[in-house]
Parts: C-alpha cells; sequence; structure tokens
C-alpha cells in the first residue's frame, strides 16, 4: 500500500515551491495595478466633466452636467451645486441642465437649494426642473412644498409640479398637463408631453389602452388630436386607483429594483470602459 502524500504534490513541492513566493507578490501587484488604473479612470473622467462645467461655452457647461448626471460624479454634482447656490451661472438653459443633474445624480441634502431655486428663479423652464428634482430628492419635502405653492397661476410652475407628481406615480396632475400640452406655448407643450410620454404612456399601454398607432419619440411634442385621444381614455379609467395599484406593487418590488438597478449600473459601466478604450 502506497503512503504519504500524492505524487502530484510532490512534483509540485520539488519544482514549484520555490516560484510560490514570486507568483503571489506577481498576483497582488496585477491587483493593485488594476485598482490603480480603474481608480485613474476615473479621476480622468472626472477631470474632463469638471473642464466641460468651467468651460466658456454654454453648450459645453451643458454636456458637462448631462455626464455629470449619467456618471453621479461627486465632484462634478458638487460644483454643479455651489454654482447654483451662488447664483453663479448666467445662461438659464445651462441652469436647467444643472438642475437636472442634480435631481438625477444629487442627494436630499440638496433639497433645501432646489426649494429655493424654486422661489427666486426668473426662468419658468428652469423652475420646473427644478419640481421635478425635487420630487426625486425628497419626495415627503416636495409634498409640503407643492402643497404651498398648489394655487400658483404660472403654468411653468403647474407643469412642474403636475410633472413631479406624475414621476413619483401619482395622478392628480395628468389633467394638467394634457391641458398645456394643447394650451402653452412651444417650450410648454413640449414639457409636458415629455411628462407623460415618461409616466403617463406606459401606464396606458399597461392597460392595454394606449393608441396603437400613436408612436411618437421620446421628447416629441404630442399633437392636438393624440392630447385630444389621451384625455378620452383617461376619462374612461380610475386613474388614481391604477396608479395607487401601481406604486404599492413598485413598494413590494423596491428590492428587486435596487438589485437590478446595480447590475444594470454595473453593466452600462463596464460597456463604456470598453467603449472608451476602443
Amino acid at each position: 500500500m502506497v503512503t504519504g502524500r500524492p505524487l502530484g504534490v510532490t512534483l509540485w513541492n520539488v519544482r514549484y515551491r520555490r516560484w510560490l513566493p514570486a507568483m503571489v507578490v506577481a498576483a497582488i501587484a496585477a491587483g493593485t495595478s488594476a485598482t490603480l488604473g480603474w481608480r485613474l479612470l476615473v479621476w480622468y473622467r472626472s477631470s474632463r466633466i469638471m473642464q466641460l462645467l468651467q468651460a466658456g461655452s454654454p453648450d459645453s457647461r451643458k454636456a458637462g452636467a448631462w455626464e455629470a448626471a449619467d456618471r453621479k460624479t461627486p465632484r462634478a454634482i458638487g460644483f454643479i451645486a455651489d454654482q447654483l447656490a451662488a447664483s453663479a451661472e448666467p445662461d438659464p438653459q445651462v441652469r436647467e441642465s444643472y438642475v437636472y443633474a442634480l435631481g438625477r445624480a444629487g442627494g436630499p441634502q440638496h433639497f433645501d437649494l432646489v426649494a429655493a431655486l424654486i422661489e427666486r428663479e426668473p426662468a419658468g423652464w428652469v423652475r420646473q426642473a427644478a419640481w421635478l428634482a425635487a420630487a426625486r430628492l425628497a419626495p415627503e419635502r416636495f409634498a409640503e412644498l407643492a402643497a404651498r405653492h398648489g394655487d400658483s397661476e404660472q403654468p411653468w410652475d403647474q407643469i412642474g409640479v403636475a410633472a413631479a407628481w406624475l414621476e413619483l406615480g401619482d395622478v392628480r396632475g395628468v389633467e394638467v398637463l394634457l391641458h398645456w400640452a394643447v394650451r402653452g406655448d412651444a417650450g410648454q407643450r413640449q414639457a409636458s408631453s415629455a411628462a407623460m410620454y415618461r409616466r403617463l404612456a406606459p401606464l396606458l399601454e399597461a392597460l392595454g389602452r394606449w393608441p396603437l398607432r400613436a408612436q411618437p419619440a421620446e421628447g416629441q411634442t404630442w399633437s392636438p388630436e393624440l392630447v385630444a385621444a389621451i384625455a378620452d381614455r383617461c376619462r374612461q379609467l380610475d386613474l388614481p386607483a391604477i396608479a395607487a395599484d401601481l406604486r404599492r406593487a413598485l413598494e413590494r418590488s423596491a428590492g428587486l429594483r435596487r438589485d437590478l438597478g446595480r447590475l444594470n449600473g454595473a453593466r452600462r459601466r463596464l460597456a463604456r470602459l470598453l467603449l472608451d478604450q476602443e
């Protein structure tokens, strides 16, 4: 009977044991290099976004804001918040992009800043973006803020509040959006259509009540005929009850959606990393 260690193990000990420390060091070095490489890439991207945000061209600053929102870069979001707080950005279209980025990538600590913008911002479409950001940053505090400004006669504020409620799965502002999608100016019609495209259209599609021949593109202003058709279909449904059921279903699936969001986020980051290296 053969006793002792297997022959393979013995050969490994004899031939390769002396190389084991070097192999361990090489593995650690490879892991360290990968970590360092990733950190350098993150630093490079953050620096590139900051260059865009500090550029002289408004279009570049807008592009920086959109990229900051997409990549959720803390340094860039902090810069955007500081610029808005100091009223340092002169271009209202850039301010709109800044507010959008803050609502998408900021945190509850930015709510007071967004609420202050709603009070002092002269451009109506920027206030509309601020309402949407407020709902995303702190839904409970948004509800209190909306209650204080519920009687606003300004079209942009009405659109902003209605769009923000719809973003939270609350359909109380749908009639307002349907109204301004027809009666507003070009910007107000587009903003109302965009809000309904994001949240109302998927709800009607899920119920089988979306017009089959109507396929508006994202960002496209809806025609008066489409708005009239949607209004008629909404009146035939108990939208508040349906939306409430949907919110409860979303709350029950919150954990799953968070996990899926993390997976999708990792997939997008990996895809961007691979594309950037091409």
